[in-house]
């Protein structure tokens, strides 16, 4: 009886102690939570590239999203021609989401592409 009890406070402690609850509280997030995986991409993804189309200073998005919470990915391998990727991720790790920024630059600096992607576990 002892051991169950101590087993289910570790397994309550685990899953409730693992990170934020939420998306970060800035504008970019604002009712992404709870939407579906194409629903959330596509919210983001539109704010991003309204903000910095095509031609837009990658020096610029990368400040804007660091502004917004996600965190610059500096020694990530992308597959080229991928320039750069930022992500924040919340909740647990069992019952956790993510939101991924990558882009494409060209040489002078100026973003050619933009792609977003929310996941959600989906747990209550």
């Amino acid at each position: 009886m002892q051991v169950s009890r101590i087993l289910l406070a570790a397994l309550v402690t685990l899953l409730s102690a693992c990170g934020p609850s939420g998306p970060p509280s800035t504008p970019l997030f604002i009712g992404v939570q709870g939407k579906s995986y194409a629903e959330g991409t596509q919210l983001i993804q539109n704010r991003v590239i309204t903000r910095f189309p095509k031609g837009s200073s990658e020096v610029a998005l990368k400040k804007y999203l660091e502004e917004q919470g996600l965190q610059i990915e500096t020694n990530s391998r992308l597959p080229e021609p991928y320039a750069g990727r930022a992500s924040v991720k919340y909740g647990g790790s069992i019952c956790g989401s993510q939101i991924r920024v990558i882009w494409m630059a060209n040489e002078a600096g100026k973003v050619d592409s933009i792609d977003a992607l929310y996941s959600d576990s989906g747990c209550p």
